[in-house]
């Protein structure tokens, strides 16, 4: 089925902001600024801080807050390279863990890429088997077989691309076509390959005389980066709102595909492009943890760092009398809207979806067909398991940057993280149990709490009467004042001389 795509990028000189939508609906969302750029691809010489034998890794200083952490696994020995999709390179490497251990010292330096951004408490997870992308190609200098992606699936093509990528290639290095290559002329392919060996050299020249923590390589921007990886043929067009962007991408398509520039857009509208594209009011649902579908069911979202829960409930949803259709019906609706809420949330990691329990297998296979159906265009790799008894679909995704919750959000400074604040009694109950824990040193004084208006609120008007119960029971004299600096939980108690 085709998939009408567009690409929209807003910039300024803060921020770059992209959407990618399909079909008029806004499936994924980045966001880079300069303080805060997504790391992954980046190459560092770093330098070795300790090797970890039982947890079969080092720790590597590269220059960030945190250590990054290197697998032993993930030290080449120019193995393979087997098959694989769009630049992963999860070779099935061997268990030589051992080897490599004795090998790797402390205060060495070593070569790393960064594979997954530093997430919550963790560094960044990273790799030696150093890898430069460009459109048609991704060069590996640690490995030597040609592999293909998974998504060019003719035959003949593939035949073609692997006998076209040996004639070229060097002996010992290796390289994956990606699916943009399909239908590209040998020479296309050959050109950028050696342009590619040419950054990995000079990358290698930056590397040697660089003292560490250094990068020796980084990424382009964004708006470049997703250029390069999703703009095919089937791509209708790329809307741009700044102009130097604008030239940047056209500059870089002059090199690689020339073809596809009338394709790119320069936008001067009045209204905000991602206003206009409808991109901001997709992100104002983003944040909602219920949201609701065109039936009238509904799916809720809970996300954490060890895992991701959706929920799926039939709601106002009454459109069928037979039940275990409109149940079938909501999950369908519900399998399409959740694999566009993982793409467009980046949910990644473990996720469990609870989808409503219904009898027939088929429909049970139809309802998980549905949800694989609607990531095939998803570039993340996913993994799934088979829907449980009780109507759990488990699900993993992999994760190479944080959400876009974790991307666009603070923790709560009021309930730091948990979702839920102290109801207004117990914080009421708490002050009268600071006051009781002072009450030798205060008597015969007058006590100020001062609070925020959400509870001044609730304890001159609910909490009135206990709250003249409790000063008349121990003599004392109590002032609510209000503080409107204050978190909302918080109090301070001011004790002063009685008048």
């Amino acid at each position: 089925m085709s998939v009408k795509t567009k690409i929209v990028i807003s910039a300024n000189e803060w921020e770059t902001r992209v959407g990618i939508i399909e079909d008029d609906r806004l499936v994924e969302f980045y966001v880079e600024r300069e303080e805060s750029r997504n790391l992954v691809g980046r190459v560092y010489k770093g330098r070795v801080e300790n090797v970890v034998p039982g947890l079969r890794g080092a720790f590597i200083h590269i220059g960030l807050r945190k250590n990054g952490f290197l697998p032993l696994n993930e030290i080449p020995e120019f193995e393979a390279l087997d098959d694989e999709d769009e630049g992963k390179n999860d070779k099935g490497r061997g268990d030589n863990d051992r080897s490599r251990m004795i090998s790797l010292k402390e205060n060495e330096d070593i070569l790393v890429q960064v594979v997954k951004d530093p997430f919550a408490e963790k560094g960044a997870r990273l790799t030696s088997y150093v890898s430069i992308p460009g459109r048609y190609l991704v060069y590996f200098p640690n490995a030597e077989r040609v592999g293909i992606s998974r998504r060019i699936f003719d035959r003949r093509e593939r035949s073609r691309l692997r006998a076209a990528a040996r004639k070229f290639k060097s002996r010992h290095a290796g390289l994956i076509i990606r699916t943009v290559a399909a239908k590209a002329k040998p020479e296309e392919l050959a050109d950028e390959y050696r342009q590619l060996e040419r950054t990995w050299e000079q990358m290698r020249d930056r590397a040697e005389a660089a003292k560490p923590p250094a990068v020796v390589y980084d990424e382009p921007s964004i708006g470049v980066k997703l250029v390069r990886d999703i703009f095919t043929g089937e791509v209708e067009k790329v809307v741009v709102d700044s102009e130097e962007r604008h030239r940047e991408i056209l500059d870089y398509l002059d090199q690689v595909a020339p073809r596809l520039k009338r394709k790119v857009e320069l936008y001067r509208g009045e209204v905000p492009l991602l206003e206009q594209a409808g991109v901001e009011a997709e992100l104002d649902r983003v944040f909602q943890k219920r949201l609701w579908l065109k039936s009238g069911g509904f799916i809720t979202i809970d996300q954490t760092e060890a895992m991701v829960a959706i929920d799926v409930n039939t709601g106002r949803s009454a459109k069928e009398d037979d039940p275990e259709k409109l149940i079938f019906s909501t999950n369908i609706e519900a399998a399409a809207e959740i694999a566009r809420q993982i793409r467009l949330r980046d949910l990644a990691g473990l996720i469990i979806v609870d989808f409503i329990d219904m009898n027939d297998q088929k429909n049970i296979e139809k309802v998980v067909a549905e949800l694989r159906a609607q990531l095939a265009n998803d570039r993340a790799k996913a993994d799934y398991s088979r829907m449980s008894r009780f109507g759990l679909l488990e699900m993993t995704r992999e994760r190479t940057r944080p959400g876009m919750m974790y991307a666009m959000c603070e923790t709560c400074p009021t309930c730091k993280g948990s979702g839920r604040v102290r109801s207004r009694a117990e914080v009421a109950m708490k002050i009268e149990r600071a006051i009781l824990a002072k009450l030798p040193k205060i008597a015969g004084r007058r006590i100020r709490v001062m609070a925020a208006p959400w509870i001044t609120d609730y304890l001159t008007a609910d909490w009135y009467d206990r709250l003249a119960e409790f000063a008349k029971r121990y003599r004392l004299a109590i002032d609510v004042k209000t503080d409107f600096q204050i978190q909302p939980t918080d109090f301070r108690l001011l004790v002063e001389y009685a008048e």
